[in-house]
């Protein structure tokens, strides 16, 4: 019975009606997809590593003395590194690295399943070197065959030296005549996208100057971000690595609760054991916090923006009821004279608004669905849930209710004599 009286009215005042119906539609948009964001930056934080990261620390040395060019001066002095960071209280484990999880970049490289011929893509995967404790370091564990012992460790980071200090001659086709094999573990991820399912031990892949590389082992979990998406990629080479132009790096996994401990002792040790570098140490919780930074950036001003929009719709609804309040006190004092109750009078509001609130709300999952392909395709942002859409659009039809509410209640308590002599 209330309807044709609310339709017409809508109908004699379809810029007011209608803007507020876009302001609901324009809310639910852009508040579903604010959640979406939220929720995705929320995962993306949740993320495990797969690794010990309450336990972990990164030790950065950067050399300042000539003393650190000849590669016999790093050996020794990385040796000597090793030996006192596993001799301190408190350390479980240490291996000479260069990863540091969460950081966000590190190192890569680009690689083929070997004999697939130069017309196979190149495929790409984080690639470090490592030593026979890195895996133990890292927490995580082999799922087949094995990590590298210390002797194929010390052959290798020799070979390896000799080729860096003598650089091979050079073919015709711009690659080095002599290639050479080396023995890498890979995370189970890599290796399934190499080479497909198992087994993977011996399976070969190549790099672009035709040099192979071995499965010796294969292991999991491993989860590193980086700038390209290749985040469970990883290839691990037998390697004490350590330059004058990059200094060497260590990683701890410490004790469970000896972290915090161990980062203020591990600098003053290293200085001891030699004072013509510099370093660094850093817990791997405090490298994950910076890098999620632009996470909680995103979750907090979308968290903002989605609160400051309810808002300004829930004050725009009540200004609204109000206004057609105080606009219809003759019509709300007529009604009452002719017998209608204050529940009629609260109703025909709260329908009103029920039925403007359903119209923009029907509006709004249209355009936040354009809203959301918009923004998947642009910036990867994760696709909507549609329970959150169901959920935001109910939490909106009570606050139109809500909104309402108060002025209808105000109106209902208006006696048909004081509505009479208003006018």
């Amino acid at each position: 019975m209330e309807l044709g009286p609310i339709l017409r009215a809508i109908r004699r005042n379809k810029a007011r009606f209608g803007l507020i119906a876009v302001e609901v539609a324009l809310t639910l948009a852009v508040v579903v997809n604010c959640i979406a964001l939220i929720a995705d930056a929320r995962a993306q934080m949740a993320r495990p590593s797969g690794f010990p990261d309450d336990d972990l620390l990164t030790v950065s040395s950067a050399p300042f003395d000539a003393a650190f060019k000849e590669p016999g001066y790093q050996q020794a002095a990385l040796r000597a590194d090793l030996d006192a960071l596993a001799a301190l209280p408190g350390v479980a484990v240490v291996t000479s690295t260069r990863l540091i999880p969460w950081s966000g970049g590190g190192s890569s490289g680009e690689y083929r399943q070997a004999g697939a011929g130069d017309a196979a893509p190149m495929l790409r995967s984080q690639i470090y070197n490592a030593d026979e404790r890195t895996l133990d370091a890292l927490g995580v564990r082999l799922v087949a065959g094995r990590t590298f012992t210390r002797e194929e460790v010390d052959r290798d980071t020799r070979r390896l030296q000799e080729i860096t200090i003598h650089p091979r001659e050079l073919g015709s086709d711009g690659r080095p005549v002599d290639k050479f094999l080396q023995d890498v573990v890979v995370t189970r991820a890599w290796a399934e996208h190499v080479f497909g399912p198992g087994p993977h031990l011996g399976r070969l892949f190549q790099d672009s100057d035709g040099d192979q590389y071995r499965v010796l082992g294969v292991f999991d979990p491993f989860y590193n971000p980086y700038g390209w998406p290749i985040h469970e990629y990883a290839v691990f080479y037998a390697r004490r690595s350590s330059s004058y132009e990059n200094g060497t790096r260590y990683l701890v996994q410490a004790e469970p609760g000896q972290a915090s401990a161990l980062a203020r002792t591990i600098e003053e040790t290293l200085t001891r054991v030699n004072r013509l570098r510099a370093v660094e140490v850093s817990r791997v919780t405090e490298i994950r916090y910076l890098y999620f930074g632009r996470q909680r950036m995103v979750a907090g001003l979308m968290g903002l923006v989605a609160v400051l929009l309810v808002v300004v719709t829930g004050l725009g609804l009540v200004g609204l009821t109000s206004f057609l309040v105080s606009e219809r006190t003759r019509q709300i004092g007529t009604r009452r004279a002719l017998g209608a109750s204050m529940v009629d009078i609260v109703r025909y509001f709260l329908v009103e608004n029920w039925l403007l609130m359903s119209i923009g709300i029907a509006m709004g999952v249209g355009l936040a669905v354009a809203l959301n392909l918009a923004l998947v395709s642009s910036i990867a942002s994760a696709r909507l849930d549609p329970i959150t859409v169901a959920a935001a659009a109910a939490a909106l039809w009570l606050l139109g209710l809500a909104s309402a509410l108060v002025p209808a209640l105000r109106a209902a308590r208006t006696s048909p004599a004081v509505a009479t002599r208003s006018v």
